[in-house]
Parts: C-alpha cells; structure tokens; sequence
C-alpha cells in the first residue's frame, strides 16, 4: 500500500512515551504538508522515508496498512526519537489537533529560540497556544 490522503503522525524527541502530533496530507507527487509544515516523502517495499522542508528532521520507518512506526532524527546529535503514524479515519487517529506536548522541538526539529516559548507551548505552525 502506498501512503497516500490524510494521516496523523505522532511523535517523541527522546523516545519519551510523551508524544506530540500533527496531521498532514500525502500527495501521489511524494509532498506532504500540514500544520504550516512541508516536505517530501518516499516509500519503497513498506519503507518510508520523510524529509522536512521547514526544519532538519528526518524520519525513517515501515508502513503496513494503515500504521506504520520508525524513528527519526537531525542528524546532528542532537535530537533523536520515535514516531508512529496512522492513517485518518483507522482506529485510533482521533484527536488531529496539531501540537508538541511538551516536545524540546517541533515535529520538522526545530528548537524554540532562546526567550521564546518552548516549543510545548507552540502549535505545530509555531504560534503560542
């Protein structure tokens, strides 16, 4: 099965159990977008792969059906973690509202700059909530 409409990724920096989610849509072009976020995806054999255009976060992982789960980082030591993400209308996926949770970055890996808000107090488009 090959991503594609509205799913809602879940995310932790640090493997936390503490996650943060944002809803994006996926296009048959290999973009996504959602939450004032963007980026490219590509999937290969149940293998998925996302690149942030707003931020240095990657993700890698398996999709079978309508989940799939994985980790993802910025490559630069310094934020590392794990995402599951499930497929809107499957079970589970309520609650889309985008927001960090308390995440030291968010969903792209973006830290808040220094005075402002940490990025738990951001939605995922970077305004205070």
């Amino acid at each position: 099965m090959t991503i594609s409409g509205t799913w809602v990724l879940h995310y932790s920096w640090g493997c936390t159990g503490n996650y943060g989610r944002a809803s994006f849509d996926f296009r048959a072009d290999g973009t996504f977008s959602g939450g004032g976020f963007s980026g490219s995806w590509r999937q290969l054999d149940g293998t998925l792969l996302l690149r942030f255009a707003d931020g240095p976060a990657q993700y890698g992982g398996t999709i079978t059906g309508h989940v799939g789960t994985g980790a993802m980082s910025t490559f630069d030591g310094s934020l590392n973690g794990c995402w599951y993400l499930i497929e809107q209308g499957a079970a589970g996926s309520a609650g889309q509202a985008d927001h960090g949770a308390g995440q030291p970055a968010d969903v792209a890996g973006r830290r808040a700059e220094p005075g402002a808000a940490a990025p738990g107090e951001l939605d995922a488009a970077g305004n205070r909530i």
